[in-house]
């Protein structure tokens, strides 16, 4: 069944630096049947909501399902908001949770890989913690991931996310990093729910992540051209157009 058909609900949750306003666009581009059922709100760590781990974050999704009424759901997470909504499906065991959606986002790393990882995170957290936000944001947008953005996309990135808590962010960093994520790469067939991974044709990283998982029965993987890691932000049109076009 398409999603576009069906009468659940969207929640999206938006990548680190990020707000509930990221998806904007994207809800005012959603056919009518599902703008109407589609939620964003702000994760832990942004916009004032104190930082939460992985297992945390999971009570605080639920929080904000309660408090918005929500019934049978899709969840559509970006970045650390996809790795938040793929330890949801694991974890919380909530049967009103009836598919995922996933931008650019990990499924997780080896214990080779989190060895070099959690150095890196340890001083990307600290960085957050005591650098200035235009110095800090400035380093963050030149990272590889971020190959894809023009520079002028890259400074109007840093203006949108220069006047957030920096410490609180570094704190949530840290407690979600991928360094401190569960591996979920080799247990996808456990989860009896669809997920549709979105990459971008740019980002090389997420690339190979979708190839890497293209052979779980319940994934589907789509590309979007000329896109790089922040997709829904600078191609709003090409994420509605896969969201109606997923099987749940």
């Amino acid at each position: 069944m398409k999603l576009l058909n069906s009468n659940y609900s969207i929640v999206m949750l938006h990548g680190f630096l990020g707000n509930h306003h990221d998806f904007d666009k994207i809800i005012e581009l959603l056919p009518e049947h599902l703008k109407n059922k589609t939620i964003a709100f702000d994760l832990p760590g942004h916009n004032n909501n104190e930082p939460a781990n992985f297992r945390e974050s999971i009570h605080y999704i639920n929080q904000r399902l309660t408090e918005n009424d929500i019934d049978d759901f899709v969840l559509y997470g970006y970045s650390l908001g996809g790795r938040l909504a793929t330890n949801y499906a694991f974890n919380a065991k909530n049967p009103k949770l009836k598919g995922l959606i996933l931008e650019s986002s990990s499924f997780g790393i080896t214990d080779e890989e989190r060895k070099m990882r959690e150095g890196s995170d340890l001083m990307w957290a600290s960085q957050f913690a005591i650098k200035k936000p235009e110095e800090i944001l400035a380093n963050w947008y030149s990272q590889p991931i971020f190959n894809g953005l023009s520079e002028t996309q890259k400074k109007q990135l840093i203006n949108l996310r220069r006047n957030q808590d920096f410490h609180k962010l570094a704190i949530q960093f840290d407690a979600t990093s991928v360094a401190k994520q569960e591996n979920y790469r080799n247990r996808l067939n456990e989860l009896t729910i669809k997920v549709n991974y979105i990459y971008g044709e740019m980002d090389q990283k997420y690339t190979v992540a979708a190839q890497r998982e293209n052979n779980y029965k319940n994934f589907t993987s789509y590309c979007v051209a000329n896109a790089g890691h922040n997709i829904h932000t600078f191609f709003p049109q090409e994420i509605v157009n896969i969201i109606t076009q997923c099987e749940i």
